[in-house]
């Protein structure tokens, strides 16, 4: 029996004092969900995103992100989390990790990628890229990646955190990027594609009044100035 407890004792004591050890050996220090994916061709690493249920036909359950900045980001593919929480009976299901650290699929399609990087989805199905813009991101990464193609694809750690991120960009990329995510926003979620078009139209609104209120100002002070006679 005394022998038993120094064992576990000493276990215990390993786990505390390497704990990255262990988490290299799982690949993932996070929880995973098994979910049922609806894409074909589903890997380690790739970024999954809502289905859009209003497309008729549309198969029930995550698929590949497809779109830069996606709002819709729900999480990672991984096939070595710490824990999996399993749902019994459906065998379409895989590991999707929402939040914690876990293996991504990025490439350098958007430049390459230093420790400390927001990463979010891009064009290519599945595929994490540098996020340089204003927008939703995955999270940030905690390894570098680099490549001199743009088709090449690497996995790395990254921190999950699904969340809008700000001060990435200037002002005139965000009222770009505000309009393109307004308009591309999933349909099940009303309330995200209000929010950024009411934000877009508020900033339209905002410079057209500026102009406005400024052409008229103006005009009043030159004609002004023309009927003071001690303008000559």
């Amino acid at each position: 029996m005394k022998y038993k407890l120094s064992a576990i004792l000493l276990l215990v004591l390993l786990v505390q004092l390497f704990p990255t050890s262990v988490f290299s050996q799982a690949g993932s220090s996070s929880v995973a969900i098994s979910l049922p994916i609806a894409s074909d061709g589903v890997q380690d690493g790739h970024i999954v995103c809502a289905n859009d249920a209003s497309i008729e036909g549309a198969l029930e359950g995550l698929v590949l992100c497809t779109l830069p900045y996606d709002p819709s980001i729900h999480g990672v593919i991984s096939d070595s989390p710490a824990v999996v929480l399993e749902s019994e009976g459906d065998p379409n299901t895989r590991p999707v990790v929402s939040t914690g650290a876990a293996n991504v699929l990025v490439s350098s399609e958007n430049g390459n990628i230093v420790p400390g990087d927001h990463i979010t989805s891009s064009e290519t199905p599945g595929v994490g890229q540098k996020a340089t813009n204003n927008g939703y991101v995955l999270g940030v990464a905690l390894e570098g990646y680099e490549s001199d193609s743009g088709d090449a694809t690497g996995l790395i750690q990254v921190a999950i955190n699904i969340h809008p991120a700000a001060g990435l960009s200037g002002p005139r990329s965000d009222l770009i990027q505000i309009l393109r995510q307004g308009i591309s926003a999933p349909l099940f979620e009303p309330l995200a594609a209000l929010r950024y078009i009411l934000a877009a139209l508020m900033i339209l609104v905002s410079f057209t009044l500026g102009f406005v209120y400024f052409g008229r100002v103006a005009k009043t002070g030159i004609e002004a100035l023309g009927r003071n006679p001690m303008a000559s």
